[in-house]
């Protein structure tokens, strides 16, 4: 019984022979990761907590000193230190970012919004889809655009 719509089949002769290109090389001379290496890996240099996020959907209510830098993608209302111990302490507030409240520290990038008293000893950078209100303590100061309805001051290190 043979299908009358059915194409002819071609024989193995008739099929065409295509390049696939370079072989594959000898698996057996490829290096390889030995099982102590995969169950037991060098343990991380870094600093534990040393980037921390407050995810977009979360709220934090209150006052923390983070150690570190901060992302702020949720909702933020209270007291934020971030100051560095050792160079970092850098906040950047997404654009879904909100922050009400104190902060403190080295940076700030803002995307979203900000109300209160923000300070930092080196650079803030408002970006253009930034919404900041209150009061801005600033080393330096970028803004790209963005709204600003806020009383700035320059910080000036005294002798």
């Amino acid at each position: 019984m043979s299908d009358p719509d059915a194409l002819p089949r071609p024989s193995a002769s008739e099929l065409p022979r295509i390049p696939l290109g370079p072989t594959l090389p000898d698996m057996r001379a490829l290096p390889t990761l030995g099982a102590a290496q995969v169950l037991h890996p060098a343990p991380d240099s870094r600093p534990a907590g040393q980037h921390s996020l407050l995810g977009a959907g979360w709220e934090f209510e209150g006052q923390a000193r983070i150690a570190g830098s901060l992302t702020v993608a949720g909702v933020w209302r209270g007291r934020l230190d971030a100051t560095p111990a050792q160079g970092e302490g850098h906040v950047i507030i997404t654009e879904s970012g909100r922050l009400q409240g104190e902060l403190q520290a080295r940076s700030l990038s803002v995307l979203g919004h900000a109300d209160g008293l923000l300070q930092a000893s080196g650079r803030v950078t408002l970006h253009a889809s930034a919404v900041v209100s209150g009061q801005v303590r600033y080393g330096q100061l970028q803004v790209n655009g963005a709204e600003l309805n806020a009383r700035v001051e320059r910080l000036v290190d005294l002798p």
